[in-house]
């Protein structure tokens, strides 16, 4: 389970903002979001999701339960301008009578549970953004990544026979470092037990020239966006996913 510490919501916020990631996801999924609609993210963490999603004319209202990363959020959005309604708090638990015209889910959530709480609270669509890769990509041993992907999500409503459609992001989620200290507290946040060392690590980065952020760790990674209508999840009486 990631936790969301000082350090890592610098590394995380100064990756969304170096490589934009975030709004490459936001401009995806506004082809599938009515114009100025209601949105809710759920599991937003540090919110640059959400933000793209309000600079874009949202009206968006984002969730997390990390009180850390719900005030970087709040301090990133005041600091930027963005407009958005912040929430803490446990989004399953969220009052019935809240309810949104479209729901963005970001690497958080299962599919059965995401789905769930769409029949309550989504009037309209229902996105997902998913992990289309399989192995972990900042620890020594990548070994295998064995829920949420996108394969297995697509799986899972298929299952479950609920109707949905889909496309494949390239968008680079790269590392930006001060330095080569810096790159080495990285790869110990996400791997303690790895003992990468700059040999190791050297050659994964590469020199940039920007003297604020002079090397730079490559992640260019497939996403997989899963759009569900919340007709389909309504006029579904879902199926437990099987084991």
């Amino acid at each position: 389970m990631f936790v969301w510490t000082e350090e890592s919501i610098r590394f995380r916020g100064e990756s969304a903002r170096y490589t934009g990631c975030y709004d490459i996801l936001a401009g995806h999924a506004s082809k599938y979001l009515p114009q100025a609609c209601s949105v809710f993210e759920g599991g937003c963490g540090l919110g640059h999701l959400s933000m793209s999603l309000a600079r874009r004319g949202y009206e968006v209202t984002a969730m997390d339960n990390s009180p850390a990363a719900v005030a970087s959020f709040r301090e990133e959005a005041a600091r930027t301008g963005a407009r958005v309604n912040i929430l803490e708090g446990d989004i399953f638990r969220l009052p019935a009578d809240e309810v949104f015209d479209c729901a963005v889910f970001c690497f958080f959530g299962g599919t059965k549970e995401i789905l769930d709480w769409g029949k309550t609270h989504c009037r309209d669509k229902l996105i997902m953004f998913k992990k289309n890769w399989n192995t972990h990509r900042f620890t020594k041993d990548p070994g295998s990544i064995r829920k949420f992907t996108f394969p297995l999500t697509c799986e899972e409503l298929d299952g479950l026979g609920v109707a949905y459609k889909t496309e494949v992001i390239d968008a680079d989620m790269g590392q930006p470092f001060r330095s080569v200290k810096d790159a080495e507290a990285f790869f110990r946040l996400h791997d303690p037990e790895g003992e990468m060392t700059e040999t190791d690590i050297l050659p994964k980065l590469t020199e940039t020239g920007d003297p604020e952020y002079p090397y730079y760790l490559s992640a260019l990674r497939p996403v997989g966006m899963i759009i569900v209508s919340a007709a389909d999840i309504n006029n579904h009486i879902l199926r437990e996913v099987k084991k």
